[in-house]
């Protein structure tokens, strides 16, 4: 069942609102663009004058005259038609004909504008041209091929600056979408995903610029050529001109019909982009494991699918894209064809009138007509071109929808404004009855109480769900206590500014992170302001610094691949710890950070943090009695509560 005029009116305004959107972000691009629709309007005034240019050459060619003559003899003709119409004026008034006075004195008046303009027109012929016929002719032609090549012109320019304009906007909102996405919370982070976030950064920004390039170009620059034309040939006959475009309303309802359904097709376009992406990036992500399990078929058949039902999908964008185009084309046709018939009607039969309608004032010349089509088919052209341009900007605001559903997702984590910042380095952290779940079914941590003073080493034991990540995604403010509070010197960390709280933090997790960068890049990471010297010494005391030195082909220099693919486990574990010692931390979190380290490795590690007791608070997430003898204190995790080494429950 189709949806009723009023429900189609609210879908176009809501597709629509992000695209306006993302216009009122280009406030500042004002200038530009209105230097590219003053191209637009030089395009279509030499687009409609150059048709129109083609009258006196075609006249002139017929009679074999000068553009001079042409104008005389044309306004001796309409001066000698007012004077026959003045005795006819006086006869009229003493015959029963009184009431066609006002008929004559409106051709009269007709024949005097016709003079006015004519005669503006041999003034500027006696300065500009020659009286040869011939080489008038040629003369207008070499014009004619000037304003062509003064219109490509404008059109290059209009489109250069609504490509800086485009793609400046577009810059602008991927470099937000990105700002957006490295401050989200973890849990917006896995609702919109890796894939959604690249293929609103790459699909759905270029679909936007493209759409953006056609409201500012093409749908100021066609419309204006449509204009050009037609005002040309109202000069010629008004009447006739809106006898042509009795087809217009059917004309709007084809379009609108075709719009509806593109538009639909636009959005499943985003969506199949963004299965895309999660599809691509999952298998060459896990390439290994993909290889180690033998599943590249099942990957390729998955890819196979996903882009499947994207060709499907542009496969139907194209036909009714495709299809589109000949029902505006068959229009057109039809409008000039409706002219043809008309206009043959008014010159062969050296008629005014169309059974009761009147036409035109006077009987049209064969190269009245000739021009009059002419200017229509000119018009034609860029209606054609606007079938098209709809649909990139529907297809646009679809990618508006898509990206600005990002930029205004709501944190889960609230910033206040005005934060509260510690002075110096905390004294204590303290975690007070703090509760957390993902599901309300399925509760992580009960009633925690634990208080940490600073210098203080403690380890966290227990079993694999029991809540020890949690809680470490907690301390770093990844998610917030569902109830409870963590404060660091009695400040509740929702009140801190975030970027301070891990501004003294150094997390070493056990699915190390690095870039495809240096290994020196790699340690700096969080700490650009160190030297050379200090990443080296931090390296040494993560024992990293001799597989680097002797192991690697250009050391510290060595580029590690993306997501570290060049070292082993124990390596970039290595160079994790490095990173995280180089930003010299108030609290360093070590979530099994050691557990692809050979045992010897282990030892040397543990000498080093031994090294740093009291200088900071250790907090370690292990199973590794190398490191539990580190600890001050040890708790156990067990059914998200935590239990102190003779069971005794820390917090209930």
């Amino acid at each position: 069942m189709g949806s009723s005029p009023r429900t189609q009116v609210r879908d176009v305004e809501y597709t629509m609102k992000n695209f306006w959107t993302a216009i009122r972000d280009s406030i500042h691009h004002t200038p530009t663009i209105v230097l590219a629709t003053l191209c637009s309007v030089g395009i279509a005034v030499l687009w409609g004058s150059n048709i129109g240019a083609l009258y006196p050459v075609i006249d002139m060619t017929l009679k074999g005259e000068s553009m001079q003559s042409w104008f005389e003899k044309s306004i001796d003709a309409s001066n000698a038609k007012i004077t026959q119409l003045e005795l006819q004026k006086q006869v009229v008034p003493h015959t029963p004909l009184a009431d066609s006075v006002e008929s004559i004195e409106k051709e009269i008046r007709t024949e005097q504008s016709s003079i006015a303009w004519r005669t503006w027109g041999l003034r500027w012929a006696n300065a500009l041209l020659p009286r040869d016929p011939f080489r008038t002719i040629c003369y207008i032609m070499g014009l004619l091929m000037v304003s062509t090549l003064v219109k490509h012109l404008l059109m290059l320019a209009n489109d250069l600056l609504i490509g800086h304009v485009s793609t400046s906007i577009v810059r602008g909102l991927r470099m937000k979408v990105f700002d957006v996405a490295l401050g989200m919370d973890r849990k917006t982070y896995q609702t919109f995903g890796t894939s959604g976030l690249l293929a609103a950064i790459t699909s759905a920004a270029d679909g936007l610029a493209s759409g953006m390039m056609s409201l500012f170009g093409a749908a100021i620059r066609e419309p204006l050529r449509i204009l050009s034309c037609l005002i040309m040939a109202c000069f010629i006959s008004w009447r006739l001109l809106l006898l042509s475009v009795v087809l217009v309303p059917l004309l709007i309802l084809v379009v609108m019909v075709f719009n509806r359904k593109i538009r639909s097709i636009a959005a499943s376009i985003l969506g199949r982009n963004a299965g895309f992406h999660e599809v691509l990036l999952e298998a060459l992500s896990n390439i290994f494991t993909v290889q180690a399990f033998t599943m590249e078929q099942h990957e390729k058949e998955r890819f196979s699918r996903c882009t499947n039902d994207m060709r499907r999908i542009n496969l139907k964008m194209i036909f009714y894209t495709g299809l589109s185009k000949p029902f505006t084309e068959l229009i057109g046709v039809g409008m000039v064809a409706i002219t043809v018939c008309a206009g043959a009607y008014l010159v062969v039969n050296k008629e005014t009138h169309i059974f009761f309608m009147q036409i035109c004032d006077k009987p049209m010349s064969v190269t009245d007509l000739l021009i009059f089509f002419g200017l229509l088919i000119g018009a034609s052209d860029p209606l054609r071109k606007l079938s098209g341009v709809s649909v990139s900007i529907f297809g646009g605001a679809m990618a508006a929808n898509f990206l600005y559903a990002i930029l205004h997702s709501k944190p889960v984590l609230p910033q206040i404004a005005n934060p509260i910042r510690l002075k110096g380095r905390h004294s204590s952290l303290s975690l007070l009855n703090v509760n957390f779940h993902y599901n309300p079914i399925h509760p992580i941590l009960k009633n925690i109480e634990l208080n940490i003073p600073f210098g203080k080493t403690i380890a966290i034991l227990g079993s694999n769900g029991s809540g020890k990540s949690t809680l470490i995604q907690l301390l770093c403010r990844y998610y917030d206590p569902v109830e409870g509070s963590i404060a660091m010197d009695g400040v509740d960390v929702r009140k801190m500014a975030t970027q301070d709280l891990r501004n003294r933090i150094a997390l070493v997790s056990q699915s190390t992170e690095l870039f495809n960068r240096s290994v020196l890049e790699n340690i700096q990471y969080g700490s650009p302001a160190s030297t050379r010297e200090e990443a080296i010494e931090a390296a040494k005391l993560a024992h990293a610094h001799q597989f680097v030195k002797d192991s690697l082909s250009d050391g510290y220099d060595t580029i590690v691949g993306q997501s570290g693919q060049r070292l082993s486990g124990g390596q970039r574990q290595r160079i994790a710890l490095a990173r995280a010692i180089l930003r010299k931390p108030e609290i360093l979190i070590l979530d099994e950070s050691t557990s692809q380290i050979d045992m010897a490795s282990e030892i040397q590690i543990r000498e080093t943090l031994q090294s740093m007791k009291g200088q900071l608070t250790i907090i370690i997430i292990t199973h590794r009695e190398a490191l539990i003898a580190l600890a001050d204190e040890v708790y156990t995790m067990q059914g998200g509560q935590l239990l102190n080494t003779n069971e005794r429950r820390i917090a209930a």
